[in-house]
């Protein structure tokens, strides 16, 4: 009789052992939550391997913030997870990609797209939908004007037209330009208005002011005519980089030979393989030649996880990322209006792409990099300052 009483009392010690472990597994799995991020990148077309750099950073900067086990949020466990939409290189692509992103994934936050015109009319529908966006590339100003939940990481195009304009008088000492721009990209003519005011007003003169449209983009020969005539020392093409690869080509067999310069839309990585760009200069947003320690271990984390090195819209799309995962941890809020409070109040934020600072609007304070191609390869020139 006494074995079976000791029999049964460790049979009720067992049983409520594995009650308590069974309860103290669920109320764990009680307190692990998710926040989904959604990522907005060129997936498609001629900008797709760009768009794969974008995924890749996003994709390492979430395992190195967060690796499996997440982020606290309180007594919660947040486990982040990453939903990937194509933009199809359009604005009706990607605001497809953010309806589904914003609407049936039910995301935190949106990280893209990576265009201004695409990124311009995303940034609407984040702010009335009220979820908060970073973007990593854009730089038209119309991305983040007028709106409280909208960030971007590099500095706009009004700053770049302006550092291109300088650099053309007073590093290059060049008193004429030209253009050729996409009149119906916005990003395209903003850049376009500010570099030929800028470069006219220290002094130079703007020979010739070319544009052309989206839907007769193969053939350049009759404005390249006229940019010929005008013998200008540099020409500013601030367009994407499947036209500049065609009018770069075209312009050289032409007779031009203008120093050529570009936005950060070139795609200089690629263009080094083209000797018609030799010599030519693009602003960038970051160099591996200037990396700081951060840019440093991103630099060989990337090269480690991808078998290859990190350009732009990497390393902004990584900064981008952990901006965001920090100003979440550091309020401790899925809360918009909390990030967005956090990422204001952060006084500096050390990343890849230089120190990011936001005093009460979406738009960063940020230095400008010149690069040059020549004899096939990319190397820096200057850091500009704001």
């Amino acid at each position: 009789m006494l074995l079976v009483t000791k029999r049964l009392s460790y049979f009720y010690i067992l049983l409520g052992l594995i009650t308590f472990l069974a309860n103290g597994c669920k109320k764990a799995e009680e307190n692990v939550t998710e926040i989904k991020i959604g990522v907005i990148a060129m997936l498609s077309g001629d900008s797709a391997q760009s768009g794969r750099n974008m995924v890749d950073a996003a994709r390492l900067a979430v395992e190195e913030a967060c690796g499996l086990q997440g982020i606290r949020l309180g007594r919660q466990r947040a486990v982040v997870s990453l939903i990937v939409e194509d933009d199809r290189s359009s604005p009706e692509g990607a605001m497809n990609a953010a309806r589904k992103l914003i609407y049936q994934d039910d995301v935190v936050a949106l990280i893209g797209p990576q265009f201004s015109r695409n990124a311009i009319p995303v940034a609407r529908l984040a702010e009335d939908e009220g979820v908060l966006m970073i973007c990593p590339m854009s730089t038209h100003p119309d991305t983040t004007a007028g709106k409280t939940l909208v960030f971007r990481i590099p500095y706009l195009d009004t700053f770049q037209g302006q550092v291109l304009a300088r650099f053309a008088r007073h590093e290059l000492h060049c008193d004429t330009a030209s253009v050729l721009y996409d009149i119906a990209g916005v990003y395209n003519c903003t850049l376009a208005e500010v570099f030929k005011n800028t470069f006219e007003e220290t002094g130079g003169k703007v020979t010739a002011y070319e544009s052309y449209t989206t839907d007769d983009n193969q053939d350049f020969s009759k404005q390249l005519a006229c940019i010929a005539e005008a013998m200008p020392g540099v020409l500013l093409l601030p367009n994407y980089a499947s036209d500049v690869l065609l009018q770069v080509q075209q312009a050289r067999a032409a007779g031009i030979t203008a120093i050529l310069l570009g936005g950060d839309g070139w795609d200089t990585g690629r263009f080094t393989t083209e000797p018609a760009f030799d010599g030519s200069f693009s602003c960038r947003h970051w160099h591996p030649e200037i990396a700081n320690t951060e840019a440093k271990h991103f630099i060989a984390s990337f090269q480690h996880s991808y078998k290859r090195l990190p350009g732009d819209v990497a390393a902004t799309t990584y900064d981008a990322v952990r901006l965001l995962l920090t100003a979440i941890e550091k309020g401790q809020s899925r809360d918009p209006e909390v990030i967005r409070d956090q990422l204001y109040d952060l006084e500096s934020f050390s990343g890849v792409t230089g120190t990011i600072r936001y005093d009460g609007v979406g738009d960063p304070t940020k230095s400008a990099v010149i690069v040059q191609i020549k004899d096939g390869r990319e190397s820096f020139v200057t850091l500009v300052e704001p």
